[in-house]
């Protein structure tokens, strides 16, 4: 298993200068992005599907939903573009559930160069502050989405007629 330590630096998006240190153990590939908020990740072998913690990106049609959401295929085109076939690391947040109630994992992920995906994907307008549960960043996130709101980006621009 490939060992690896980084340090995360997730300031860049906080309107205060703030920093989370993180030990992780190894770099997972990405081998599937079902949507905007879920992806499936090659864990050791196994494929988890994993839930991004603190996000909620609109619908795309699919079996169980035939209904899509505006936006929904944008959102779901761009977190391809980021991370299908990319290197991720998944950070657990300690206030969190290890796993939701369909048992996806739920992380942070972060790419190798300490771009937290979340984050980005709030922060260019793809996806919305979800609080399911609290978590660590939840006040970081309102603000992105916030700010994505006033510079109508992404969802929040003009809908379409």
């Amino acid at each position: 298993m490939l060992t690896a330590s980084i340090v995360i630096l997730i300031g860049y998006f906080l309107p205060h200068k703030s920093s989370c240190i993180k030990e992780v153990q190894a770099l997972y590939r990405v081998v599937k992005v079902i949507d905007g908020d879920t992806i499936k990740v090659d864990v050791g072998g196994e494929i988890e599907t994993v839930r991004l913690i603190g996000i909620d990106t609109p619908e795309i049609a699919n079996y169980y939903n035939p209904r899509e959401d505006y936006f929904g295929p944008e959102a779901a085109r761009y977190a391809k573009q980021i991370l299908e076939n990319q290197s991720v690391y998944l950070i657990p947040d300690p206030m969190q559930s290890n796993r939701d109630k369909y048992n996806r994992l739920l992380r942070y992920v972060f790419l190798e160069d300490g771009t937290l995906i979340n984050a980005k994907l709030i922060k260019e307008g793809f996806a919305f502050n979800y609080i399911y549960e609290p978590f660590q960043l939840m006040k970081q996130f309102d603000y992105l989405e916030k700010r994505a709101k006033e510079n109508q980006l992404g969802l929040w621009g003009s809908k379409k007629n």
